[in-house]
């Protein structure tokens, strides 16, 4: 599958890769190269190939409730909320952002791009409250301008002050040149900057605009060692239906005091048990790279898998992702075996960098 804007990623050279199905473009001119220019001015990402599914309906938001973590029956028009679909055992089936379009009345979810078709099939399957699910995935474009340098090309491109919104909300805008865009103050990175949502036939437009103002192309790598360095999770490594939020120490996207949700209960039940392993950051302390896969030690035994693992481009050296047991504490000293050797690593909770924004 292509996106809308793959024959601009061509133009310009790109790398593609197949991502879950996806051509994708991996790199440009270089995945350091990206990233630093997405951390110091200004990165252009095409996410075009997410999940836009459209809730509405009388009973939507009682359904929202029960199949998400967050209460969604207090958002107002133009609110963002990170949550998850989770499996009776809490097991996370995706996450996820949703949009809060009109009050009680219509919502907008964006789910990973790989899940897609599964998180359709749960939804309908889940809903006895008979809401209005529309899948607009395929008209739908999704471009990220983030950095510190995305508020000028807004300005330049689109006369649009990115100082009038909040972190985690979007307004709704008509644009003479691209039309209907929704404009959201989220994003993957933590270096601050934009989402855009609008139809797949104007984004090779706005993306060319983006590009010719100063912008830098990024590919899926620069993507993916931007989350890492503010430890973002990735769905299929570091969380799954394996994992729970809880474990994952995402629990700030859970509202355990509204009415039942899925998973709920064993939230409840893995909170007064207690958890036996959390997702912690490892920082190296010696030379070498953390791959997911590699196990982690302490005192000689094992204590943990890292799931995600690179090399920072800021800090350069490795950093990543693990699950440990309860017997590993932040700022506590272990030792990854990197290719049959043992490297020195800190426990730490991220960011590994300073960031803008959270997921």
């Amino acid at each position: 599958m292509k996106t809308s804007l793959y024959p601009e990623h061509v133009k310009l050279c790109a790398r593609i890769v197949d991502f879950h199905g996806w051509d994708m473009p991996v790199w440009y001119t270089g995945i350091k190269d990206e990233h630093m220019a997405t951390r110091e001015s200004s990165g252009l990402f095409d996410a075009s190939h997410m999940g836009e599914i459209f809730v509405s309906g009388k009973h939507c938001t009682a359904f929202l409730n029960r199949i998400l973590t967050r209460d969604v029956s207090s958002m107002k028009p133009g609110k963002v909320y990170y949550t998850f679909f989770l499996n009776d055992k809490a097991g996370i089936i995706d996450d996820l952002t949703v949009y809060c379009i009109e009050e009680q009345e219509r919502y907008m979810l964006c789910v990973n791009a790989s899940n897609i078709p599964v998180d359709l099939n749960w939804i309908h399957e889940q809903n006895k409250e008979k809401a209005v699910i529309e899948d607009k995935s395929p008209q739908t474009a999704l471009i990220a301008l983030q950095g510190p340098g995305s508020a000028e090309i807004l300005k330049t491109c689109m006369d649009f002050d990115l100082e009038d919104l909040r972190y985690f909300t979007f307004c709704k805008i008509n644009s003479p040149e691209y039309g209907d865009l929704m404009i959201s103050k989220t994003g993957y990175t933590g270096a601050g900057g934009v989402e855009i949502f609008l139809a797949a036939e104007n984004s090779s437009p706005l993306w060319r605009s983006f590009v010719d103002a100063g912008a830098t192309p990024c590919g899926l790598g620069a993507r993916d060692t931007l989350r890492l360095e503010m430890g973002y999770p990735l769905h299929g490594n570091d969380i799954d239906e394996t994992t729970t939020p809880l474990e994952a120490q995402l629990d700030f996207a859970i509202d355990m005091s509204k009415n039942d949700f899925i998973g709920k209960e064993s939230l409840a039940a893995q909170t007064s048990k207690g958890l036996s392993r959390r997702l912690f950051g490892v920082e190296l302390l010696e030379k070498g790279i953390p791959r997911q896969g590699y196990h982690c030690l302490k005192a000689g035994q094992e204590v943990g898998i890292i799931t995600s693992g690179s090399i920072s481009p800021v800090l350069g050296h490795g950093i990543a992702l693990a699950y440990l047991d309860n017997s590993v504490h932040e700022d506590e000293e272990i030792a990854v075996l990197v290719r049959s050797k043992l490297i020195r690593a800190k426990v730490k909770r991220p960011p590994f960098v300073k960031g803008t924004i959270s997921k």
